[in-house]
């Protein structure tokens, strides 16, 4: 394999990995983040993509097989636990602002199990050589970082023209999320 076509490879399951975070951010910031915090999630799910990347190089198929199905209805479970939450308090709660991901502990969650597909790449990455496992992690974290970033400005853009109705919708897209990683 030439290195244009590495390099396009990992480019290319870097936003197939970053789609999620994409779509996921879009449902975050139809809520009400703040820029610090949206700064602080993007670069939690760059930290996440790489670190789990690594994790799946590291530990080979074996968890991976055992894990794979556990990984997947915690990640679904999370998301429609965060949306639940956030349709609850855009529905019942004051009129101060919705923050979903309003702690370093939701954050954690939220980040990596947006990132809990990166696990599973990087169990077949450690087919390959270390060095493309390596930048292929790298990869997954700055573009998951960005996509992240560009969903946040979408949602809260969106947000301002749609209000409260905004923070319903996205709660809603992330419970659709969760059912979604269940089915």
């Amino acid at each position: 394999m030439n290195h244009l076509q590495a390099i396009t490879e990992i480019l290319l399951m870097s936003f197939a990995l970053g789609m999620d975070a994409l779509s996921l951010s879009i449902g975050i910031g139809l809520g009400k983040i703040d820029r610090k915090t949206a700064l602080q999630l993007c670069f939690s799910i760059g930290m996440f993509h790489v670190i789990l990347t690594f994790a799946g190089l590291v530990f080979g198929n074996l968890v991976g097989y055992y894990l794979g199905a556990l990984a997947q209805w915690f990640g679904a479970l999370l998301l429609m636990g965060l949306g639940a939450h956030m349709l609850y308090s855009s529905l019942f709660g004051k009129e101060e602002a919705v923050k979903p991901i309003g702690n370093l502990f939701a954050m954690t969650l939220f980040s990596a199990s947006v990132s809990l597909d990166a696990l599973s790449v990087g169990f077949s990455l450690g087919l390959r050589s270390t060095a493309y496992g390596v930048v292929s992690a790298l990869s997954f974290g700055c573009i998951s970082m960005v996509l992240c970033a560009i969903g946040l400005f979408i949602g809260k853009r969106f947000s301002r023209s749609v209000g409260r109705y905004g923070e319903i919708l996205g709660a809603i897209v992330l419970v659709g999320c969760g059912i979604k990683f269940l089915l």
